[in-house]
């Protein structure tokens, strides 16, 4: 169990490391004996300068009232944009289940706090780190963010003062963001808020660095690839009468430099790097040359199985999410990965036939008169053509092309699985009219 003993003594044995540090080779200077008076005079001043500052009311007085205003703490910081950022850093911790093909911050279940701002101000950070508990490796920082009642009274022998030093230490670590902050330096992305093309309503986001993400990869890249027993394994390669063991070997890993020369302008994490920052894969898709579907003059829809074909694969996901069985996060997002990728091949292949298609072919088609106001848009150019232009400006097709879109992606379902076709009705229907909509509107909305 924890208590404000346990506490004061792990920061009382901080701070004597910490003034080790600083005076210890003037310590071991003192112990000279060819030193003169004057010489061991001016060494004994600045340990007990150290002293002085390392003792334990002065020094954490000067981290509650000052350093805890000049470091910013965070685990997506601004400064892994770029070096010179005044932005806001961020302490985020998702509860949301990633997928396994994706990695993210939330698959670390402990996300630890990185640190930038006032290099002078950094062993505060180091003060956040203590280990409070060895057994359950509990840290201060930990304590003070669960506001744990053992810290009462640790910081100050008056109890008023002790609590108004943590409520410092506190709002340190969780950082004010009632009015957050960005520089113009960080990235800027404007996200649309609304699949309505013409209400330009977008919102703007800011990225941050996931410096709590990277220093996990970093570390735990290094583990693998130098741990004692990977070496020795990679080395009895080359023995004769030893276990051969299986060992890792990660080649040609990209690496990127934070900070230049100087990593700790970016974070504490970065410099405890030296700047360096192994890249997770992050590539561009890679895109299969699309079958292009043909129309015959006596078909009356797209909607159909050569079309069914074309859309395959996000039709086979989708029906991995029906056998799946489970009303779960990762099932719904594939879902709703599915059916974007549906709808965005529909599209794509309206899109080759609309640009590809001499202008008013779908005069000797048979297809539905909204799919031709879909299909043939330029045919409203066409002398003549009074009636076909105003059917398609007043844009009442478009609700009937999203119909179409759902019934055929409920009568995949019912041929796919005809045991519980009787399944996929009014719910799943409007799903797949509400994803076609949003296609569409994004696909508007790139065109302008």
């Amino acid at each position: 169990m924890i208590t404000k003993t346990t506490v004061v003594k792990a920061i009382q044995q901080f701070l004597v490391d910490q003034n080790l540090k600083k005076s210890g080779t003037d310590r071991k200077k003192l112990e000279n004996a060819s030193l003169s008076e004057s010489e061991k005079e001016a060494l004994l001043k600045k340990i007990a300068e150290y002293d002085e500052k390392y003792r334990f009311d002065v020094w954490v007085e000067n981290a509650a009232t000052v350093m805890a205003k000049q470091l910013y703490f965070g685990t997506h910081i601004s400064r892994g944009i770029h070096s010179s950022s005044k932005g806001d850093n961020v302490n985020f911790q998702s509860d949301l289940t990633l997928s396994d093909t994706l990695v993210g911050s939330q698959s670390i279940p402990k996300l630890e706090l990185d640190a930038n701002g006032n290099a002078a101000a950094l062993p505060l950070a180091g003060f956040f780190n203590i280990i409070v508990d060895e057994e359950k490796n509990t840290t201060l920082k930990e304590l003070l963010l669960n506001d744990d009642s053992c810290l009462e009274g640790c910081f100050a022998d008056d109890p008023e003062l002790s609590k108004q030093y943590k409520i410092c230490f506190q709002n340190a670590l969780k950082g004010d963001l009632t009015k957050p902050r960005t520089d113009e330096r960080n990235k800027q992305l404007l996200w649309a808020n609304n699949f309505d093309s013409g209400k330009n309503a977008y919102i703007c986001l800011i990225p941050l660095y996931p410096s709590s993400l990277t220093s996990h990869f970093y570390h735990k890249i290094n583990q693998l690839r130098y741990s004692d027993y990977n070496k020795q394994s990679s080395s009895n390669r080359y023995k004769k009468d030893v276990s051969q063991l299986p060992y890792v070997s990660l080649q040609n890993i990209g690496v990127t430099v934070l900070g230049g020369t100087k990593p700790q302008n970016v974070s504490q994490l970065t410099s405890n790097q030296g700047g360096r920052n192994y890249l997770l894969p992050s590539l561009p898709p890679i895109f299969k040359s699309q079958e292009k579907i043909r129309l015959t003059q006596k078909q009356t829809t797209i909607f159909n199985r050569r079309l069914a074909y074309a859309c395959r694969e996000g039709l086979n996901m989708l029906y991995e999410v029906v056998e799946a069985e489970k009303n779960i996060y990762p099932e719904r997002d594939k879902r709703k990965l599915a059916l974007e990728l549906i709808a965005h091949t529909v599209l794509m292949q309206a899109k080759y036939i609309q640009n590809n298609s001499p202008t008013g072919w779908s005069k000797d088609y048979h297809l539905n008169e909204y799919q031709k106001y879909w299909l043939d848009p330029h045919r409203a150019e066409l002398d003549g053509e009074d009636n076909f232009r105003h059917n398609i400006e007043q844009n009442h097709w478009t609700a009937e092309i999203i119909r179409q879109f759902a019934l055929w992606v409920n009568a995949c379902l019912k041929w796919r699985f005809k045991s519980i076709q009787q399944d996929f009705t009014t719910p799943e229907y409007n799903q797949w009219c509400r994803e076609m909509e949003k296609a569409i509107a994004a696909q508007a909305r790139l065109s302008q």
